[in-house]
C-alpha cells in the first residue's frame, strides 16, 4: 500500500494527471496494456530508462495488430533504435507493397496509398518529455476504438520512434532518478537539474545528433536517415525541449531565415498546420509562439532536413524541467506537463496532415519532379569531385551519397577542368536527378542572406568540409556505376621498402598498428620518386616508408589492406629516380604515440567528443580521457601529447602550469585549440597571444553607436561568428601541413585567433578567407594576417596551437590530418 500511496501524494504534489487523463475519454481496447500497467504508475510520475520503453513498444506489438516494431540500427553503445510502424493491419500487411510505392514518389510517380507521418520524439536525451509522451500517443494509437483513430490509421502510417538517442536518454534517466527523493524539490540549484558531465543531450561520443543528418558520422543518425529515406514521410515532427523559463514554440520559425533552396509551398503548408497546433494548446491554456528564434537554415537538423527532402518538418519545443518539478517565473513546471504538451501537438501533427493531406501529397510529388527539372534546365552536365586519392575520404562520401539517395558515378576517363586533373574513379555527379536541390544544398556557397541571424551554422558544403576538389563539367564524361576496381601490380617477395601514402584518411590507424607490432617506421620530408615495380613511386612529405626485411611485416600489410583499404608499394632500389634516397636523412622515424585528452565540465563536451572519436574511430588508439581537476595527479611519463579542446578550465589546478611546462621541456607535445590555446596562454606557457571576442569586436564600436535599441539582435548576429567556412593559408612544408592543400577550407565558429612570431607559424588567414556562410566584413577585416595554426618549439617538446577546431563534429574529414601530424609527425621532425 505505500507505494501507491507515494504515488498518489506525488501526483498531488505535482499537479501530475494519470495517464488516462492525458488521453481522450473514449473507449479502448481492454486486451492492450496501459503505460500505467507497464510502468507501475503514471507516466511522469519518474523518468524511463530506454530497456523500459523498448519493453513497452514491444508489448504493444505483441498485443496489437495496428503496431509492427522494427529495430533500424544500434547506438555506439549497442541500444536498438526502434521504430514503431503503427497503421491499419491491412496496411501494415502489405509494407513491402507500400514501401515500393513511396520509392516511386522520389521519382515522379504518383502515390494513392497512406499518408505517412513520422513522429521523431527525443533526440537530445535530456529533452526527456518527448520520450515519455511517445509512449502515451503509440498506445492511444494502438488501443483506440475511435471512429477518427480508424480512419487515420486505415488512410496513414504513422511511424513513432520514441528515443532517436538512447544512450543520452539513459545517462539522463539515471541521473535524474539518482537524485531525486520522494518528495520532489522544485529548486533550481538542485543536483537533480544540475547534470554531471557530459550531459544527457549527446551521444556516446558527446555528440549532438541533431547536427548530424546530412553527414551522419553517428549510427544513430545513418539508421535515422535510412528511415526517411525507405518511407519518405510527408510530415516530420521533430519533439525537443528549451530554456525552462520559456513556454511552447512550434513552426514556422524566423520567415526570413529560411534556407532559400526550401520552396515557398513548404512554408505555406508548415503555416496552415500551425494553426492546428495552436488550436490544441489553447485548449490547455497553454502559452507558445512561433516565427521567432529559431530558423529553418541549416539542413543538417530534424526539422530542416525533410524539407530538402520533398517533406515538411516542424520543430517542437517544450520547456524544460530537467527533472521531475522545477521553480519557473511562469510557475511551477513539470515533466507531466511538457509530456501533456508534447502529446497535444503529436495529435495535432496527425490532425492537421490529414486535413492538408491532399496539399501534402501534391507538394511532395511536385518537389520531386521540379528538382528534376530544375536539374535538366541547369547549365551544364553535373559536378566532378576528387580526393586527390584518399580513396577513403571518397568512400565515406559516397556512403553519405548512397543514404540521400543522390546519383552519381565513377569516372572512367581523365577529365581535366581548370587545371585540375580528375582521374578515374572519381565522381561525377549529374545534375538531372530528383535529389538536385539536396545536391544544391550540400555544395552550396552563398555568402549573403536575407537576415544574418543563425540557430546554427550558416555554411556546411561538403566539398569543403571533406577538403575534396569539385568543378562542373558542360557534358558528361564516361562513367559507370560501380568504382573501378584498383590495378593489381605484380609485387616482389621481399622488396627493399614498402610504401604506404599519408593522405589516405586511415594512414595514421595503419601508422599505429604497425608500430604496436613493433614494426619501424619511417616518413618523408619531401617529394622524391622511388623506383617499384612496374614504374615509378611517388614520395610525397609525410608518406611512409617501411623496411621490407621486418618479421611479421608481410602479414601485417595483408591485414592493413583488408581492413583499412590501404595498399603498400614496393620499392626495388635504394636509389631514388630523383629526390631523396629512401636511405637518407630526409626520412624520419615515427615516434609512437600516446595521447591524453583533458575533459570535464569546463570543457566543451562536443569538441572532446570529437577528439575522442577521432583518435578511437579513425587513428584507432586508445586515447587516456582524464577530467581536468584530476590532471595534476597523472604521470607525465606515461603519455606523448597533451589536447586541450576548446573550453574554460576554469576548475583546472594553477599548478598544473607547471607539470605542463615540465612535460613539453623533455620532450612532451601539447595541441591546444581555441580556448585551449587561450588557457595556456594565460599562464604564459605559450609565445603566441591569443584575440578573442573581446578584443576583435572593437571595430563594431563605433557602427554600433548607430544602432538602435531595437535593432540588438541584428547587431548581436553581427558580432558572432556562428559557423562560417574560411580559408587557412597553411605552410605544407612544414610537418604539421603534411598531405593538406595550401589553401585549407576550416569551419569557423568562434571569435578566436593567434598572433606569433612568423617563424612559429604554419597557418594564417588571408585577405580573401571567406569561402560560404556568414562572417561580419569587420572580422573578415579583423582576422587578415593573424595566425590560424602555430608550432611553438620548447626545450624537448612542442605546443601545437589551432584557432579554430580542426575536426567540426567529425563531418570535417579535410582537417582531421592536422591533428594525425600533431600526433605522429611534428614531435618526429625537429627542426
Amino acid at each position: 500500500m505505500i507505494r501507491p500511496l507515494l504515488l498518489a501524494l506525488l501526483g498531488l504534489c505535482l499537479g501530475l494527471p494519470a495517464a488516462a487523463s492525458l488521453l481522450p475519454e473514449e473507449r479502448y481496447t481492454s486486451q492492450i496494456t496501459t503505460p500505467e500497467q507497464h510502468f507501475r504508475g503514471p507516466v511522469g510520475s519518474r523518468h524511463l530508462r530506454y530497456d523500459e520503453v523498448q519493453g513497452y513498444f514491444e508489448t504493444l506489438a505483441a498485443q496489437s495488430d495496428r503496431v509492427a516494431l522494427e529495430t533500424i540500427g544500434y547506438s555506439h553503445q549497442g541500444r536498438p533504435q526502434l521504430v514503431a510502424v503503427i497503421s491499419s493491419p491491412d496496411n501494415l500487411a502489405r509494407q513491402a507493397e507500400l514501401l515500393e510505392s513511396r520509392a516511386g514518389v522520389r521519382q515522379g510517380q504518383a502515390d494513392e496509398g497512406p499518408l505517412v507521418i513520422w513522429l521523431a520524439y527525443s533526440i537530445h536525451g535530456d529533452e526527456a518529455s518527448g520520450l515519455h509522451a511517445a509512449n502515451l500517443f503509440a498506445y492511444y494509437l494502438a488501443a483506440s476504438n475511435s471512429e477518427e483513430v480508424a480512419r487515420w490509421l486505415e488512410q496513414a502510417v504513422i511511424l513513432i520512434t520514441p528515443s532517436q538517442n538512447p544512450d543520452g536518454n539513459d545517462r539522463f534517466a539515471n541521473w535524474v532518478n539518482g537524485h531525486r527523493g520522494t518528495v520532489p524539490s522544485d529548486n533550481n540549484w538542485h543536483r537533480e537539474h544540475f547534470q554531471a558531465w557530459p550531459t544527457g543531450r549527446v551521444n556516446h561520443f558527446w555528440a549532438d545528433l541533431n547536427r548530424d543528418w546530412l553527414y551522419q558520422a553517428h549510427p544513430e543518425s545513418r539508421g535515422r536517415v535510412a528511415l526517411f529515406q525507405r518511407w519518405l514521410p510527408q510530415v516530420v515532427s521533430d519533439y525537443h525541449e528549451m530554456a525552462h523559463q520559456s513556454s511552447y514554440f512550434f513552426q514556422p520559425g524566423v520567415p526570413d531565415r529560411t534556407h532559400p533552396l526550401t520552396p515557398k509551398d513548404n512554408q505555406a503548408i508548415t503555416a496552415r498546420l500551425a494553426n492546428h497546433h495552436a488550436k490544441a494548446l489553447d485548449g490547455l491554456h497553454q502559452p507558445y509562439f512561433s516565427r521567432e528564434t529559431f530558423d529553418d537554415f541549416f539542413y543538417g537538423k530534424g526539422s530542416t532536413y525533410p524539407d530538402i527532402n520533398g517533406s515538411v518538418g516542424i520543430l517542437f519545443e517544450q520547456a524544460t524541467a530537467r527533472g521531475l518539478l522545477r521553480a519557473t517565473e511562469r510557475g511551477p513546471l513539470t515533466l507531466s506537463r511538457g509530456i501533456r504538451n508534447h502529446l497535444a501537438t503529436s495529435f495535432s501533427t496527425v490532425r492537421g496532415a490529414m486535413a492538408e493531406s491532399e496539399a501534402l501529397r501534391s507538394y511532395q510529388l511536385e518537389f520531386f519532379r521540379d528538382s528534376l527539372s530544375e536539374g535538366k534546365r541547369r547549365k551544364g552536365a553535373g559536378y566532378l569531385l576528387s580526393s586527390g586519392g584518399d580513396r577513403s575520404r571518397l568512400a565515406a562520401l559516397t556512403a553519405i551519397l548512397d543514404s540521400h539517395h543522390i546519383g552519381y558515378g565513377y569516372l572512367s576517363e581523365s577529365v581535366s577542368v581548370d587545371e585540375v586533373v580528375f582521374q578515374p574513379g572519381d565522381l561525377f555527379l549529374p545534375f538531372a536527378q530528383p535529389q538536385y536541390r539536396l545536391l544544391e544544398a550540400m555544395l552550396d556557397k552563398r555568402t549573403e542572406f536575407a537576415d544574418n541571424t543563425f540557430y546554427d551554422v550558416s555554411a556546411f558544403a561538403v566539398d569543403l568540409a571533406f577538403g575534396l576538389n569539385l568543378a562542373t563539367v558542360k557534358r558528361a564524361p564516361e562513367h559507370q556505376a560501380e568504382a573501378p576496381a584498383p590495378t593489381r601490380v605484380t609485387q616482389p617477395e621481399l622488396p627493399l621498402h614498402w610504401h604506404l601514402a599519408w593522405h589516405d584518411r586511415f594512414a595514421p590507424a595503419a601508422l599505429h598498428q604497425l608500430q604496436l607490432a613493433g614494426i619501424r617506421v619511417r616518413f618523408a620530408e619531401n617529394d622524391s620518386v622511388l623506383r617499384g615495380v612496374d614504374g615509378s613511386v611517388q614520395v610525397r612529405p609525410g608518406d611512409l616508408l617501411i623496411l621490407a626485411d621486418q618479421p611479421g611485416l608481410a602479414p601485417l600489410l595483408a591485414q592493413i589492406e583488408q581492413q583499412l583499404g590501404l595498399r603498400a608499394s614496393a620499392v626495388i632500389s635504394g636509389q631514388a629516380e630523383s629526390g631523396y634516397d629512401p636511405g637518407g636523412r630526409r626520412y624520419h622515424f615515427a615516434k609512437p604515440v600516446k595521447p591524453l585528452v583533458l575533459i570535464g565540465r569546463d570543457v566543451s563536451q562536443y569538441e572532446a567528443g570529437e577528439l575522442w572519436y577521432f583518435l578511437d574511430q579513425v587513428v584507432q588508439l586508445d586515447a587516456v580521457l582524464v577530467h581536468a581537476e584530476y590532471a595534476l595527479r597523472v604521470p607525465k611519463g606515461e603519455f606523448t601529447h597533451l589536447f586541450l579542446v576548446d573550453g574554460a578550465y576554469n576548475l583546472i589546478s594553477p599548478g598544473f602550469a607547471d607539470w605542463i611546462d615540465d612535460f613539453v621541456r623533455n620532450g612532451g607535445t601539447v595541441v591546444g585549440w581555441k580556448r585551449g590555446a587561450a588557457q595556456l596562454a594565460s599562464w604564459d606557457l605559450i609565445n603566441a597571444d591569443v584575440r578573442q571576442r573581446a578584443q576583435l569586436e572593437r571595430d563594431f564600436a563605433h557602427a554600433s553607436d548607430r544602432w538602435l535599441f531595437a535593432q540588438r539582435f541584428g547587431l548581436r548576429a553581427q558580432r558572432t561568428i556562428g559557423g562560417a567556412i574560411v580559408d587557412w593559408q597553411l605552410d605544407t612544408s612544414h610537418p604539421l601541413g603534411f598531405a593538406l592543400p595550401g589553401q585549407l577550407p576550416m569551419m569557423k565558429n568562434r571569435e578566436f585567433s593567434l598572433l606569433a612570431i612568423r617563424q612559429d607559424e604554419v597557418a594564417r588567414y588571408p585577405e580573401q578567407m571567406l569561402r560560404s556562410g556568414f562572417m561580419a566584413e569587420a572580422y573578415q577585416q579583423a582576422l587578415v594576417g593573424h595566425s590560424a595554426a602555430v608550432v611553438e618549439r620548447r626545450g624537448q617538446g612542442q605546443y601545437i596551437l589551432f584557432a579554430d577546431n580542426p575536426l567540426f563534429r567529425n563531418f570535417w574529414l579535410g582537417g582531421e590530418k592536422l591533428v594525425a601530424n600533431s600526433l605522429f609527425m611534428v614531435p618526429s621532425l625537429r627542426d
